[in-house]
């Protein structure tokens, strides 16, 4: 048998049997949103966050995501955020713990609810993703090539909460418009 069809008929064997294997670089993730709300009656300061947790056996991987939290109102603005980190590592495998924002539990202030009229109830939403994304590597011949790993996972979702502002006697009830 000729040397050359021996080689080919080799790689072709070898990387049928390749494509059949199970994925063992599977990539997971999830996202764990914090409690949102209101830091007491009145307050313009919101306690929010979110943690992703992402998981590959590949040796490099990205994780992070992005917030918004927002009220409907004129008088409020919005709270924005993302935050993405990189792991490496020599040997394969790889866990990647990200919050976001960086410290957790996080306290950021709503923009203007200090302008909204006391007795006023907002309806509010805190809007999350996240991401996870594992490296790629492409082995192969001219002609021939298989690709491993380069999964990407991504997730999104909102919580609603409230934020109050008394009607001036310190009882959140006290004046709200409902």
């Amino acid at each position: 048998m000729n040397l050359r069809v021996l080689v080919v008929s080799t790689v072709l064997v070898l990387g049928c049997g390749l494509l059949t294997l199970p994925a063992a670089h599977a990539l997971t993730m999830s996202t764990t949103p914090m409690s949102i709300y209101q830091i007491g009656d009145g307050s313009t300061a919101v306690s929010l966050g979110h943690i992703v947790n992402a998981r590959t056996s590949m040796n490099r991987l990205v994780a992070g995501g992005t917030f918004n939290a927002s009220c409907a109102s004129t008088y409020t603005g919005s709270i924005p955020g993302e935050r993405t980190l990189t792991s490496e590592s020599i040997a394969s495998g790889n866990v990647l713990n990200v919050t976001i924002p960086e410290w957790l539990p996080a306290t950021r202030n709503m923009p203007g609810f200090e302008n909204a009229p006391a007795g006023t109830e907002l309806s509010c939403t805190y809007a999350w993703t996240s991401r996870a994304q594992e490296s790629a590597y492409t082995i192969g011949i001219p002609g021939f090539s298989v690709t491993i790993g380069g999964q990407e996972v991504r997730d999104g979702g909102s919580i609603g909460f409230y934020m109050y502002k008394s009607g001036g006697d310190g009882l959140p009830s006290h004046g709200c418009l409902h």
